[in-house]
């Protein structure tokens, strides 16, 4: 039986988006409207053994790559659906990718970059949009995804965008995992995190401080090893 989500399906466009000459640009309200939106219009089979994981319905192959490829380290299928926090930050971060993209094919158009996401999600093909088997899900995302949006906007104060640009939930996801991630002693995981945080908030003076905290770490921790007998040993490995 055809399990109406081959989503996640697309094996080399999340790796190969980055080379596009020109990139349209989206909101962090708009890329995470959309990944509330997939969350809430993702079929369910009906049984907690089928084969997906997490509230989004995500293949398993697609787990390691893509967690990878956002926040350095390959998790898997367990660990994706054990946290739904890095679940969702993981899925934002490719998400965004997709969602430029079809700014960019849309001609900028957000409702239709929309149609298009989402049928790239359940088919990997964003020009199946207007398919007729996938119609009633591509509705169900627009309709989550503007619900989002209606919400966001009822609860956000007015003010330029510029004042808004630094609520950027990503920014807060990405310095506490690099803070979980620095008090397990994964420094190179939390360095990661906190690069990408000051990519989220360039000149941050936070991120700024915690990427030079973690590199004095892992330059003592380096030390205290060369000068141990047993130079292969990892005092900070859990």
């Amino acid at each position: 039986m055809r399990v109406p989500i081959g989503i996640i399906i697309s094996l080399g466009v999340i790796l190969t988006v980055g080379t596009l000459p020109v990139r349209a640009q989206v909101s962090d309200s708009q890329v995470a409207a959309l990944v509330e939106a997939l969350r809430r219009a993702a079929p369910q089979t009906g049984g907690t053994d089928d084969g997906f994981y997490s509230d989004w319905q995500v293949m398993p192959d697609n787990i390691p790559r893509w967690s990878k490829a956002c926040i350095g380290r390959e998790l898997s299928p367990t660990e994706f659906e054990a946290s739904p926090d890095l679940a969702r930050s993981v899925l934002t971060c490719v998400m965004r990718d997709v969602m430029r993209d079809e700014y960019n094919a849309s001609g900028n158009d957000e409702m239709l970059a929309v149609r298009r996401s989402a049928s790239w999600w359940m088919r990997g093909d964003p020009s199946q949009y207007n398919s007729p088997e996938i119609a009633a899900y591509i509705q169900k995302v627009v309709s989550a995804y503007q619900e989002q949006q209606g919400a966001a906007a009822a609860t956000t104060p007015s003010s330029p965008p510029a004042a808004q640009a630094p609520q950027s939930s990503e920014f807060d996801r990405y310095m506490a995992a690099g803070y979980e991630a620095t008090q397990q002693g994964d420094y190179a995981t939390a360095l990661l995190y906190f690069q990408r945080a000051l990519d989220e908030r360039p000149n941050n003076p936070y991120a700024q401080r915690a990427i030079q905290n973690v590199e004095q770490y892992r330059t003592n921790t380096s030390g205290e090893a060369s000068g141990n007998s047993q130079p292969n040993s990892q005092p900070n490995s859990q």
